[in-house]
């Protein structure tokens, strides 16, 4: 033993000393033995990987002694039978200074990266704290150890095993419900809150064990003193049941349905904090998508609870709780001085809006209940009629009462939340609308409009009739039987719409319900509108550039705007006559011809210092030069790309991320839909010729020297030092110039070589030439304020410039010849800086994390790595750790409330200069796989070349570095450009990163969902199969290893799942299994099987959402079908169908089977999600696979004898729109 290390030793045996004064004298020896430096690095050398084996002292020994001496500790203080006050503060004070050591030793250890084993820590804090003396005196400290220095730990989150998080869940679930006054309830419920989430991002989750505790925990909650308990205990809560949804709705509907009457008690009656109120409406918006998934009313289209009439009531309640939050909302506000925003939050008004679309009826009667309310307080005690008295309220729903909340007369504060209300209800529900409730709801908004044209309302009533127009235009016959008094209604929201485009408060929200209006064809459009296009009243902006679009698709342009006669007398179709409006509106969109901006040319011009829609203004300036500018719009656009480009607000304002997969998964169940059946394309639908759209000269000049001007001017107004005019604005406008050749290419008026012939290409290679010198002087300002955020900006809309957006006939081209006007010397000045980049993140980390230790395991894991090496070996060691930076993050949270370790593809992580990193690297990667064309100015294999260097220096222990290798895999094998050496190169680190990570399951399934992109290559690669045998050796080999662990219980469903969209890309690029085969162990054996088999096997997997996602999938095993095409399907042969429907049919009847530990609880659930996965594979079989239509037929009718199954459900899946649904269970 090296002498340095020889007093410490001495000094731990002086800890497992029988004399208390000895061990006070070594406890203070052994902390100033931990402050020299020597003494730490050397037990970091013998605690290493190089060092296995050795008899040194390491960290884990020295660990085991403290253990002993924190036990005499404890057995000496519990013997002590005096109980004086002094004794008493004598014995808190020695806890807290063992606990104290405890700690120093522990930071001390793991300060340079986690040395100690997890598996020994855990097990010391669960003996401490199952100790009731010891738990008592030292329990708090055990607890903040738990959250700060061991779950605040990457390696140790994923270390731990799912016994021991089950372990953990079931000893702080009974400390919260234990009588031990010591221990602080708040640190608990915030132990319970990290646990939780624990448990369900590392296993498969413990139902039983958290129905039962938050059933009991919540049940009293109006009880709890702490506000902050409940904090922590309901966004467990949501935790929990987020994860537990798919597998357990009717479990999660019952314990709702239990304990909404008391957290809506705790939301009405016990002020809650922000952050509470927040969790609680989580709650609320969770058991409204699990109770009525996609807003679903009945159980015929998908709803469920397991007491209709329970629920019901509650939803009575919870609404009139809703209306009086929000009018407590907008009464505070009246009060307060100052100024405030009024609107409510988007997640109350949701909510608000989902419960008004649940209660209101299909007609327009208005309801009057009486609703009790002792349900609030009373259940608490567990009965519906305990002992209060009853408070009984009326409350009034239905669309009269939405609409007296919208008059006029009321204040902004009443009115603007019931604004958005509407608005959100009639966005997502538009087919509850009554037809006979449009105009007084239309009349009330439009006299609200009338006398509120200035100030906050106006906007929210704008958006409001926004959504009326889109309603009206979504269902046109419910307006015919008051046709006459609605469009005399729109014209006059028409007129105040038009007036309000001239004030920069309503400018956007106008022009957005003029779109709308347009969109619905609502009204007959007169000449104004176009004059709103040929004044500095309105300037280009998104909204503007849509309104207009909108305009030209739906109706032909009048020959001029001069006269004031009706439509009518001037709606000629157009032609070479109607020249002078078309000018009009290239010059108002390039603003060629206003003289006041012109005046100032140190600024570009407006069109380039705004973001629009993917290539919207250079196929409406191109289809203003046509002579059919309507058809030839239409053509540019697409007809899908066209409602995308409309509604796409109204997606993202729509978008409930966590959510919708539930919904989809539920809706799955419902069969009011039937799998697409095989069809032949039509080819009728095909693009029209290109003769078809004449172009008029004339225009055509004045459209390229207009253009010419703008890019002139920018080239004399840019420098990289210039604050008016950022490099954006570049981007802009050489994306634009490409975007209208890529027109004149799209309908056939110039070939792509003619089009880089003209100036207008020549004019974009120079603006790129200015790109380069702004990327060029970003090496020498990287450290200055705003540099990275500017670089990420414009990477990010060079990224979108280059990417074809749709399968549209325009988009390809566009990105083609944007990419070719990027000159070489822009590309290597990006791939310097990455390499700068990536450097500085380095020295960043060196100063955070002095430690060589994951340089060990780092050349270890590099000098093993061997075609026959596991992957997936077991193992605490073996496991990478995280680093410094993370680990100081972590303890440094903040101390409300504990989130667990944070994963490495966390962006907050990531610095802006690594963010400004990634989005260079998405672009070269772009850049990197474009297929090598004449004229292209750079090499695409060199740019790959310079990216696939930059796996030489990663390292997969450092968050940037994870994400870096994560981008290149996912985005340079897109385009089917990598050789198979580069393939190599891009896959050689993959070993690596499965072995480090293999129990982290967030980065396994992120690993797993990169892939995706190299497995579709295979398949569409034009290299000779031989050539790619090692490609498919590394892919199939990674695959396989997940396979095994998915055997084996070490992979979370949401591993498993993304191990099922592997399966099915393979099964995608080898239909028939030729290259597609597993290596899996078996007891004793390895064995070969083809993907084709391997993905039924997933129909019996313990979780219904991977069972689902391979029920959907089946197609595959029976058709051929190409992702570029997926219209063109391909019968596989009769052997292979014959034999994937035995196979799909087995392990379909094998997941009947309820596993044996399932309790009666958890058996409704299971059987009825069973029944749906067999359902679900066989109507996906009948309608993909004639051949196996009468074996399909036959099975249904045995399961039907066999499994119990419902005669309803069979009817279902043969009449789709048949009642009664699957989606009902019981």
């Amino acid at each position: 033993m090296s002498l340095v290390l020889h007093d410490l030793l001495a000094c731990c045996r002086g800890l497992d000393n029988d004399k208390a004064t000895e061990r006070k004298k070594e406890a203070e020896r052994f902390r100033r033995l931990l402050q020299n430096p020597e003494i730490v690095q050397e037990l970091d050398r013998t605690s290493g990987p190089k060092a296995k084996g050795s008899k040194q002292l390491t960290w884990d020994a020295v660990f085991r002694f403290l253990q002993r001496y924190v036990q005499k500790e404890t057995e000496s203080m519990q013997s002590s039978k005096s109980v004086t006050a002094t004794t008493m503060a004598t014995r808190k004070k020695k806890m807290a200074d063992m606990c104290s050591l405890m700690k120093y030793f522990i930071v001390s250890a793991n300060k340079r990266g986690p040395r100690l084993k997890c598996s020994e820590l855990l097990k010391h804090v669960m003996e401490v704290l199952h100790n009731s003396y010891s738990c008592s005196a030292c329990g708090e400290y055990y607890s903040n150890f738990l959250i700060k220095d061991i779950l605040s730990v990457r390696k140790y989150w994923c270390d731990i095993t799912p016994q021991q998080w089950h372990n953990l869940l079931d000893l702080y679930c009974s400390l919260f419900n234990s009588s031990i006054k010591s221990l602080n309830h708040v640190l608990v419920s915030r132990v319970i809150h990290t646990v939780v989430r624990g448990c369900c991002m590392q296993t498969d989750g413990f139902n039983n064990t958290l129905f039962s505790f938050f059933s009991k925990a919540l049940l009293n909650a109006r009880h709890e003193k702490h506000l902050t308990v409940l904090e922590h205990l309901v966004s467990s809560l949501n935790i929990f049941l987020r994860s537990a949804a798919m597998n357990c709705r009717m479990k999660v509907c019952h314990l709702g349905e239990e304990l909404l009457p008391s957290i809506l008690y705790v939301w009405v009656d016990m002020r809650p904090s922000a952050a509470l109120k927040e969790e609680i409406v989580e709650f609320f918006n969770l058991q409204i998508c699990v109770h009525h998934p996609n807003g679903a009313k009945t159980q015929d289209t998908g709803a469920h609870a397991e007491d209709w009439a329970k629920w019901r009531s509650l939803l009575y309640n919870l609404y009139d709780a809703l209306v009086r939050e929000i009018s407590s909302i907008g009464s505070r506000g009246k009060y307060v001085t100052g100024t405030r925003h009024i609107a409510v939050k988007d997640n109350l008004i949701e909510l608000t809006a989902d419960i008004c679309h649940q209660l209101f009826t299909d007609g327009n009667d208005n309801h009057i209940l009486e609703i009790t309310q002792t349900s609030l307080r009373s259940t608490q005690m567990g009965s519906p009629t305990h002992g209060t008295a009853s408070k009984r309220r009326r409350i009034e729903l239905g669309w009269e009462v939405l609409r007296d909340h919208l008059q006029p007369q009321h204040s902004d504060f009443d009115v603007i939340p019931w604004l958005q209300i509407t608005a959100v209800l009639m966005s997502k529900y538009p087919s509850m609308v009554p037809s006979q409730e449009l105009v007084p709801l239309l009349a009330v908004l439009y006299q609200s409009l009338a006398e509120h044209r200035k100030g906050e309302r106006s906007s929210y009533v704008l958006r409001c009739l926004r959504e009326v127009a889109r309603c009206q235009a979504r269902y046109p016959e419910r307006a015919q039987v008051h046709r006459a008094e609605l469009e005399r209604l729109w014209g006059r929201v028409w007129a105040v719409a038009l007036r309000g485009v001239s004030s920069p408060q309503t400018e956007a929200f106008s022009l957005d319900l003029l779109s709308s209006i347009v969109h619905g064809g609502l009204i007959y459009m007169d000449r104004e509108f176009w004059k709103m296009f040929s004044g500095s009243a309105c300037k280009p902006s998104q909204n503007a550039g849509l309104c207009l679009s909108q305009a030209l698709l739906k109706y032909p342009l009048p020959k001029s705007v001069i006269s004031s006669s009706g439509w009518d007398c001037t709606g000629a179709l157009e032609g070479s006559g109607s020249l002078s409006l078309k000018e009009t509106l290239i010059a108002w969109l390039l603003m060629t011809d206003q003289s006041d901006e012109m005046e100032d040319t140190s600024r570009p011009h407006p069109i380039i210092c705004r973001d629009f829609p993917f290539n919207l203004i250079a196929n409406i300036l191109v289809s203003l030069i046509l002579k059919d500018t309507r058809a030839g719009l239409k053509f540019l656009l697409g007809a899908e790309s066209i409602e995308s480009v409309f509604f796409q607000e109204q997606a993202s304002l729509d978008a409930r991320n966590k959510l919708e997969e539930i919904e989809r998964l539920y809706l799955q169940f419902i069969f009011n839909t039937l799998p697409t059946e095989i069809q032949e394309t039509d080819e009728s639908s095909k693009s029209p010729a290109s003769s078809q759209f004449p172009v008029v000269p004339v225009l055509r000049k004045k459209l390229e020297q207009s253009l010419l001007c703008v890019a002139e001017n920018l080239l004399n107004c840019y420098s990289p030092d210039s604050q008016s005019t950022p490099p954006e604005c570049l981007v802009r406008c050489f994306s634009l110039l490409t975007g209208v050749l890529a027109g004149y290419v799209s309908i056939g008026f110039l070939t792509e070589e003619e089009a880089c012939r003209l100036q207008l290409f020549s004019k974009a290679k120079a603006l790129t030439q200015d790109l380069s010198g702004f990327v060029s002087s970003v090496k020498v300002k990287m450290t200055e304020e705003g540099t990275m955020t500017t670089l990420r900006s414009t990477m990010k809309l060079c990224t979108q410039s280059a990417s074809g957006r749709n399968k549209d006939n325009i988009c390809p081209i566009a990105s083609t010849l944007f990419v070719m006007v990027l000159p070489a010397s822009l590309l290597n000045e990006l791939a310097e800086i990455c390499k700068l980049l990536l450097n500085s993140g380095s020295k960043r980390h060196s100063v955070v994390d002095n430690d060589d230790h994951m340089d060990d395991d780092w050349e270890i894991s590099r000098t093993q790595q061997g075609d026959d090496i596991d992957l997936f070996e077991d193992g605490e060691e073996s496991h990478g750790s995280t680093n410094g930076t993370q680990r100081q993050k972590g303890d440094n949270m903040d101390a409300s409330c504990g989130p667990g370790a944070k994963s490495l593809l966390t962006e907050d992580l990531l610095a802006q200069q690594d963010l400004a990193l990634l989005a260079v690297l998405e672009f070269l990667c772009k850049c990197g796989s474009v297929r090598p064309v004449h004229g292209l100015l750079f090499k695409p294999q060199e740019v790959r070349r310079r990216l696939l260097l930059l796996l030489e220096q990663i390292d997969f222990s450092r968050a940037l570095h994870l994400n870096i290798y994560l981008v290149l895999l996912k985005k340079l094998p897109a385009e089917d450009s990598l050789s198979p050496e580069e393939f190599d190169l891009l896959l050689r680190p993959l070993a690596d990163l499965c072995n480090q990570y293999r129990q982290d399951q967030e980065i396994c399934a992120a690993v797993l969902l990169a892939l995706l992109p190299s497995i579709r290559s295979l398949g569409k690669t034009p290299h000779m199969p031989e050539e790619m045998r090692h490609v498919q050796g590394s892919l199939l080999q990674v695959v396989s290893g997940f396979c095994f662990l998915s055997q084996t219980g070490k992979c979370m469903a949401t591993v498993r799942a993304a191990l099922v969209r592997c399966l099915v890309a393979l099964l995608q690029a080898d239909p028939c299994c030729k290259w597609a085969v597993l290596s899996l162990k078996s007891p004793g054996q390895q064995e070969d099987l083809p993907v084709s088999a391997i993905l039924p096997s997933h129909l019996a997997d313990t979780h219904h959402q991977v069972r689902m996602l391979v029920a959907t999938s089946l197609e595959r095993l029976f058709l051929e079908m190409k992702e570029e095409h997926p219209e063109k399907r391909k019968m596989l042969p009769l052997k292979h169908q014959q034999k994937a429907f035995e196979n799909v049919y087995l392990k379909a009847q094998e997941g009947m089977r309820l596993p044996r530990s399932s309790s009666s609880e958890d058996q409704q659930d299971e059987a009825f999600n069973r029944k749906a996965t067999l359902l679900k594979s066989l109507s996906v079989v009948l309608c993909c696979s004639p051949v196996c239509e009468k074996q399909c037929l036959f099975a249904l009718f045995q399961s039907y004898k066999e499994n119990d199954i419902e005669e309803q459900l069979i009817k279902k899946l043969f009449l789709p729109g048949a009642d009664p649904p699957l989606g009902v269970p019981g």
